[in-house]
This record gives C-alpha cells, sequence and structure tokens, in this order.
C-alpha cells in the first residue's frame, strides 16, 4: 500500500497514516516493482498540459518539415537499438568509398518536436531518461514521440541528426558532416 503519514509519532507513540492506494497483494511479483516505482515517486503519467502540447504533433513528418535538411530516405540503415526495443532513435549507415568508408550515425530528432522550455521539455528534463523495468518502460517523452514520429521506423519518412564521416583504410576519421537530415 501506499500510506500518506498523519502523524510521525515519537516517544512512546507509533507512527500513524492514512492508506491512499492499495498496490495489490504482498506476493504479487508486479507489486515489489510498483512500490520501487512510488519509493522514487517516478511519474507513471504525463501532466495534461504535456498531453495537450502532444496532441499538437502529427504522426507523419510534414513536407514543410523536411525542406531545407540532406535527404538520406535512399540510404540502407540499420537501427541499433536492441530488437526488443519499440523505440528505435539510433541508426548508422556505412558504405564502402575507394579504399575507405563513409560512415553515418544518425539519431532522431526529438528537438523538433520538443521545444526549449514548452511543458515537454520541462517534463522530459524533470524525468531525465526512461526508466526500463522488468516489466514495463516509463518513458521520458510520450509514447506518440518515443514510439511514433520519433522512431526510426522503416519505410516512414522521419527526422534525425547525423554525422556523416569518412574512415580511410586504418580506421581513422579523415573529415566529418554533421547535418539535419
Amino acid at each position: 500500500v501506499v500510506v500518506k503519514i498523519t502523524d510521525y509519532g515519537g516517544p512512546g507513540k507509533k507512527p500513524e497514516g492514512k492508506v491512499v492506494e492499495v498496490l495489490g497483494h504482498v506476493n504479487d511479483p508486479r507489486v515489489d516493482i510498483l512500490s520501487v516505482v512510488k519509493a522514487y515517486d517516478v511519474p507513471l503519467e504525463f501532466p495534461a498540459e504535456v498531453m495537450r502540447q502532444i496532441k499538437k504533433i502529427g504522426n507523419e513528418v510534414l513536407k514543410k518539415d523536411i525542406e531545407g535538411r540532406m535527404d538520406l530516405r535512399e540510404w540502407q540503415m540499420v537501427t541499433i537499438d536492441g530488437e526488443d526495443a519499440k523505440d528505435l532513435d539510433d541508426a548508422i549507415t556505412l558504405t564502402r568509398q575507394g579504399d575507405g568508408y563513409q560512415l553515418g550515425v544518425h539519431i532522431a530528432d526529438v528537438s523538433h518536436y520538443v521545444t526549449e522550455g514548452s511543458p515537454l521539455d520541462q517534463e522530459a528534463l524533470k524525468r531525465g531518461t526512461s526508466i526500463y523495468l522488468i516489466d514495463r518502460v516509463i518513458p521520458m517523452l510520450p509514447h506518440k514521440l518515443s514510439n511514433g514520429i520519433c522512431s526510426l521506423n522503416a519505410g516512414v519518412d522521419r527526422l534525425a541528426l547525423s554525422c556523416i564521416m569518412d574512415i580511410d583504410a586504418k580506421g581513422r576519421v579523415t573529415g566529418h558532416k554533421i547535418a539535419e537530415t
């Protein structure tokens, strides 16, 4: 249970409290995980102002958002997140260039949707990271972003920030370019 302390007690008097939430049976393994979440005051829900902000974000990249960006849609990319990941936010490309290679490292452009100082930005800053537990993920960003428009899924347009490096035959970086893609 989650208890709100109403009296901390003192010498000869035990603390008292009021049950504010029942998490479940003590032998249920999920209760242990939920009790850790509650003990560290990890928010499971997003505030209403964050949910209002993400309603304004579409599910598809708009043509106007692509303008001025380097177009890499024809490049063969491989995501580097684990095979059971749902939020694919990192990818790489590798192509042979003469005696060397061109290596691209690409990360979803979350900053396009999470504007500085916005409720979404403040909540992401407060959370700091997604938390991966045995039976769930408590995301830093709402599902619509982390598993949607900011997830580098195959066959759909997504915005990214990319570092494209020229690598010589000995593995040395000989040049690079950072681009909005």
